[in-house]
C-alpha cells in the first residue's frame, strides 16, 4: 500500500483566503531532469513519490525499459526548484540520444510535417490480451477513492492514479498536479514492487488523452479506467494498442471503448 501523505510535502501549508477561512494548497515545484549530466526536461510536479516519478517518466517516454537501467539518482534543491540527476546505463543512454535527435527535428508549431506527426502518433507495442474487469469490481472503485486521495481531499487540486486488483481493491495510489505525472508516479511505483504485482487495472480521476494511452502501452499496462470520457484520438490509439479502455460514467454505468481483442485496424 502506498500513497502521498500531506506531511511529506515540502511547503504544504494552509493559507488564509480573502474570506478569512483557512484552506490547504497543493505544492507545485519545477523539477529539472538531467540525464548523464545533460538537461532533458523541466516538469512541474507535486514533490512526493519523486523516485517513482522519475522511473515512471523515463519508462513511459521510452528512454528506459527497466528501473535497473537507472544506475544512480540524486535529488538536489535549487532555491525554489528541485533537480534530479540521473545516471543512465549505456543502452539507455544510446536510446535517449536517438530520442533527443528525433525531438530536435520537430518544426516550430509542433505538429508540422510527416516526421513531426510520426512523433506525435508513434507506433505503440501491442499489449498482451487481458480480460475486462467485471462490472462489480468497477463499481467498487469509486467508494474507495476518498481514502486514497489524502492530498486531493485537503486541497481539491490534484489528479489521482490508482492501481487496483481485478476484483476492485485499490492497492496503490499516486497524486499530482499533473495527470501525466500522477500516472508516471504510479508506473514507477508498480515497477519498484518486489515481487511484481499480479494483473490489475489502472484508475485515473482525469479524462483520457492520447498521452495516457501511450504511457500505458509503453509500461505494458493493459487496462485503463477513467472517471471522465476519452478523446476520439485516444480511443483510436487504444484500439491499435489493444488497451482495455473504460469510462466510469455517473449516469449510465461503465462504458467500454476498446478491448484487447480489438483489431489494430478497427477505428
Amino acid at each position: 500500500m502506498s500513497f502521498c501523505q500531506p506531511d511529506a510535502l515540502p511547503g504544504y501549508q494552509y493559507v488564509a483566503t480573502t474570506g478569512g477561512d483557512a484552506h490547504a494548497l497543493a505544492s507545485e515545484v519545477p523539477l529539472a531532469i538531467l540525464l548523464n549530466g545533460i538537461s532533458h526536461a523541466v516538469m512541474m510536479v507535486t514533490p512526493c513519490q519523486l523516485d517513482e516519478f522519475i522511473t515512471g517518466f523515463l519508462v513511459s517516454e521510452g528512454i528506459i525499459k527497466h528501473p535497473r537501467e537507472i544506475h544512480d539518482l540524486e535529488f538536489h534543491r535549487q532555491d525554489q526548484a528541485l533537480e534530479a540527476r540521473v545516471t543512465l546505463g549505456n543502452g539507455a543512454h544510446y536510446r535517449w540520444k536517438e530520442h533527443r535527435r528525433s525531438l530536435a527535428g520537430r518544426t516550430g508549431c509542433g505538429l508540422c510535417g510527416i516526421e513531426s506527426l510520426t512523433q506525435a502518433l508513434p507506433e505503440l507495442p501491442r499489449l498482451p490480451a487481458a480480460p475486462l474487469p467485471p462490472e462489480s469490481a468497477l463499481l467498487q472503485l469509486g467508494r474507495q477513492l476518498p481514502d486514497w486521495q489524502p492530498l486531493g481531499q485537503e486541497c481539491g487540486a490534484l489528479h489521482g492514479a490508482f492501481f487496483a486488483s481485478l476484483d476492485g481493491q485499490i492497492l496503490h495510489g499516486c497524486e499530482d498536479v499533473g495527470r501525466h505525472n500522477a500516472l508516471d508516479k504510479l508506473i514507477g511505483t508498480l515497477l519498484h514492487q518486489k515481487p511484481p504485482l499480479a494483473a490489475g487495472m489502472v484508475l485515473m480521476t482525469s479524462r483520457c488523452s492520447i498521452e495516457l494511452v501511450q504511457k500505458m502501452a509503453r509500461a505494458g499496462l493493459s487496462t485503463l479506467v477513467t472517471l471522465a470520457a476519452p478523446t476520439e484520438l485516444a480511443v483510436r490509439q487504444a484500439r491499435r494498442a489493444g488497451l482495455n479502455l473504460l469510462h466510469l460514467s455517473r449516469q449510465q454505468g461503465p462504458r467500454v471503448y476498446s478491448t484487447s481483442e480489438t483489431e489494430p485496424h478497427h477505428d
